[in-house]
């Protein structure tokens, strides 16, 4: 690909194929129990297009970690002889479930001029080869109504996988390899955001750290603008500052700014990650960046894992002109409005989907 293709691919619709770098963010481990999460001290914000929606509803107060009441779920009901399960037609669970395994969600209806791109990471270098998406977006570019959307889900939210039964989100695209699901591994995350959202996942891209790394250097780093200033330990610099305001950085300064967690949360490095993206979509629609494209390209060829084609975001292409970074609308699913902290009797720290709340976010993300 030389040339004009170049530029058609990664500038004609930077933020789709910006975004597609989102998948470095997370450390990986083993299946263990997750370690328990400061609570978040962010404050939600009020819905603003232009801006990062943080999605809050009800109450303001946080649990604690270590609350145990299940907040409502629609729950399995016995099936009726000669009836269908209440799964249906998803595949039924092979473990046993520590919390009612929900009913299928009604689903977020689009328009056919929509398409949405689960944007994934991981760190095969530290898993050789089994690993966990600890990063998970959607991101959702509307054609008819020239719009683009970002949605950050926790990599801890505790939903049914189908075929497998209750476990964190981050596990579904494994098991689906796992599993020998029908579409594979990622047939098996599409169903289950599809069962547990209502969410029509039509591609996804995948990258690991060192192919964030390598990308963001070909682009001569990065101007990231922080909206909050983080102070976090950093392997060879101890306590490391960025402010607040706009930040150059190199890959591996990147890196750290998006994966750190020692003094925030897990909702933290979300917002964190949002705003490496845009930096990211900036610099690709910043003329500059022009030399480095054949650079860029490689690296994010040898990284980078995707069913995407130039065939199907081509189409696309007339959203490079109306839909900028900064008006990318951007949201996140956080504790207390979406989610709440459970610990199951395995002792795993999760955060158990509120449904309602989340449905209603989704509605407005993504329908129309």
């Amino acid at each position: 690909m030389k040339g004009f293709k170049f530029r058609y691919l990664l500038l004609a619709i930077p933020i789709a194929l910006a975004l597609l770098c989102v998948g470095v963010y997370s450390q990986i481990g083993s299946f263990a129990p997750a370690a328990p999460r400061e609570p978040s001290t962010e404050t939600p914000t009020p819905f603003e297009p232009a801006t990062e929606t943080l999605y809050h509803v009800g109450p303001t107060e946080t649990p604690s970690a270590t609350d145990t009441e299940l907040p409502p779920l629609p729950t399995v009901t016995p099936t009726p002889a000669g009836g269908s399960p209440p799964w249906a037609p998803f595949a039924g669970p092979v473990h046993p479930a520590s919390t009612p395994i929900p009913t299928p969600a009604g689903e977020i209806l689009q328009g056919k001029d929509t398409i949405n791109i689960a944007l994934l990471g991981i760190d095969t270098s530290e898993t050789a080869g089994a690993y966990r998406t600890d990063a998970i977006m959607i991101l959702s570019l509307d054609r008819a109504r020239q719009s683009a959307a970002l949605i950050s889900f926790p990599r801890d939210l505790y939903v049914f996988i189908p075929a497998y039964g209750m476990q964190r989100i981050n596990v579904a695209f494994l098991e689906g390899q796992e599993l020998h699901y029908p579409g594979g591994r990622f047939g098996l995350f599409a169903d289950t955001m599809k069962y547990n959202f209502g969410v029509r996942v039509d591609h996804y891209a995948m990258m690991n750290f060192q192919g964030f790394k390598d990308m963001v250097n070909a682009l001569d780093g990065i101007d990231v603008n922080a909206s909050k200033p983080l102070t976090d330990f950093r392997l060879g610099y101890g306590n490391y500052t960025v402010p607040a305001g706009v930040t150059h950085m190199d890959g591996s300064t990147a890196l750290w700014y998006t994966r750190a967690r020692h003094t925030t949360s897990d909702f933290d490095r979300e917002r964190r990650q949002q705003e490496a993206i845009l930096a990211i979509a900036q610099r690709l629609l910043d003329m500059r960046a022009i030399a480095n494209l054949p650079g860029f390209f490689n690296t994010f060829m040898k990284y980078f894992e995707s069913d995407l084609s130039i065939d199907t975001v081509s189409p696309y292409v007339g959203l490079a002109g109306t839909v900028s970074p900064s008006s990318l609308r951007r949201f996140r699913i956080i504790e207390p409005d979406g989610c709440v902290n459970w610990t199951t009797p395995e002792g795993g720290m999760v955060l158990l989907p509120k449904y309602d709340a989340i449905h209603a976010m989704l509605e407005t993300a993504l329908g129309g």
